[in-house]
């Protein structure tokens, strides 16, 4: 459908900016549905009049926030409500807190200062990362604003970044060995011992074989180790301090076991939906992730199932009787095939699930990694 503007007063930011609006907290805000036939009701209430349905893609104006739902426009429609996990966020405007602020051309404070903008003006936010705004300008451009001078109700909604990082896909084993493994210089247990690698140590593949793997460590040792005590993974090579960030991100999520489950909620404390967990989960850890399930799944990069680590983010399409690859619900993998999770259902709230149950195992969809 055919998007409505329903708020038209704009202006000019000094021929910088793209078109924005008049501030108010709500302003400018887009999003998409995420999903098929996605109900759009008269109320902010699941037992509410159902008055339309949308369709994956669709785009609305969010016009404000109420516990778990979006009030919406779009077409002839204005003041709908679409629950909050259906939509993922665009864009949105933020107000300048400050005068002589700089905008970037990278967000880096060493990149060159493209323009400046006063205390009161209206940015349109597209992008986020922990310290930095992706914005747009009036050309079209890209440019970036420091978190610290632009404020905005639902500007933490907004997708988040990579800076254009290139992800580099590639073939390596970690140590599953708990009292070190050897490097061998050759393919045999009678080859001579190099040196002894630690438990969870990240190492490059130069060869794969059943028994023996020829490997690279991170400190240039070529050598072969026994396939026995390794997993072989492709994908995008982690650090160690990445997979040790994993673990820490586990235990620091299993303290809110028991936290219980609240629509929308973002409090680990008193009341979390499942991707408020996730997302206040490691916002604790400096990860800045977009806030529905839906829309976490284009954050970090892809992981197969097979390769999954503590930390990783999994979804699942708990919408339908069978899977149809919708996004719906989101947790942390916490390693030997588990979850944890915020769940509304049998036990509400934050708990420990298996990926082998039937349910969670027929309900997968996909995983991300987010940590770095």
């Amino acid at each position: 459908m055919k998007l409505q503007k329903v708020i038209t007063t704009s202006v000019i930011l000094s021929s910088i900016f793209t078109v924005g609006f008049s501030f108010q907290s709500f302003a400018a805000v887009k999003g998409n549905i995420v999903g098929s036939n996605v109900n759009v009701r008269s109320q902010s209430s699941a037992s509410s009049v159902k008055i339309d349905t949308l369709d994956n893609g669709a785009g609305v104006e969010i016009l404000d926030e109420n516990q778990g739902w979006y009030k919406v426009a779009y077409g002839q429609v204005n003041g709908a409500y679409v629950a909050k996990d259906f939509i993922s966020i665009k864009e949105a405007t933020g107000e300048v807190t400050s005068t002589g602020v700089n905008i970037r051309s990278k967000a880096s404070t060493s990149s060159s200062a493209v323009a400046q903008v006063k205390k009161g003006d209206i940015v349109t936010v597209t992008g986020q990362d922990s310290t930095w705004y992706r914005i747009q300008r009036l050309n079209g451009d890209t440019a970036y604003i420091s978190k610290n001078f632009v404020s905005g109700k639902m500007l933490s909604f907004v997708p988040a970044f990579t800076g254009g990082e290139v992800i580099a896909v590639q073939t390596y084993a970690i140590v599953t060995a708990s009292s070190g493994l050897r490097l061998r210089a050759s393919g045999s247990a009678d080859g001579a011992i190099i040196t002894t690698l630690e438990s969870d140590e990240v190492l490059d593949v130069l060869e794969n074989g059943n028994q023996w793997v020829k490997v690279k460590t991170n400190n240039g040792s070529t050598g072969y180790v026994s396939a026995q005590y390794i997993a072989v993974r492709t994908g995008e090579k982690p650090s160690r301090s990445a997979s040790s960030k994993g673990d820490k991100v586990v235990d620091y999520a299993k303290q809110f076991i028991g936290t219980p489950y609240s629509w929308g909620g973002t409090s680990l404390d008193s009341g979390v939906d499942c991707s408020g967990f996730v997302y206040s989960v490691m916002k604790n850890f400096g990860v800045t992730l977009n806030r529905s399930s839906a829309a976490m799944a284009s954050n970090g990069v892809y992981v197969e199932r097979s390769a999954l680590q503590a930390g990783d983010l999994v979804f699942f399409d708990t919408t339908n009787s069978t899977n149809q690859g919708y996004i719906s619900h989101v947790g942390i993998y916490m390693g030997d095939g588990k979850i944890i999770h915020s769940s509304s259902g049998k036990q509400w709230g934050v708990t420990t699930s298996s990926l082998s149950e039937n349910y969670y195992d027929t309900k997968y969809v996909t995983a991300r990694r987010v940590l770095r």
